[in-house]
């Protein structure tokens, strides 16, 4: 299930980055749950060989979870900018209809 859904919040005339922007962050969100999901295994197989390459592999996943929330965190900041100077618009134009 995608975490934004512009038709639930009633936005429309949505531009094309936007909801680009949206589908890349519904994309990274299941990419972190994949990588989460890796990373338990990966823990758990350290947790009970206490090998290097069982260390490295959990490394590994953690470095690319890492990454994911990255660009999710960076993603989020974009959208939300986006929705504070929609919001500062509106406003704007609200006042001076009235």
């Amino acid at each position: 299930m995608p975490l934004i859904k512009f038709d639930r919040i009633g936005v429309s005339g949505i531009s094309a980055d936007v909801e680009d922007l949206a589908n890349f962050i519904n994309d990274q969100s299941s990419e972190q749950k994949k990588l989460i999901i890796q990373f338990r295994s990966a823990m758990n197989r350290f947790a009970s060989e206490r090998s290097l390459d069982s260390c490295l592999e959990a490394l590994n996943v953690c470095m690319q979870l890492t990454n994911t929330r990255q660009r999710l965190l960076e993603s989020y900041q974009q959208y939300s900018r986006i929705l504070e100077d929609e919001i500062t618009r509106i406003n704007r134009e609200h006042k001076q209809k009235t």
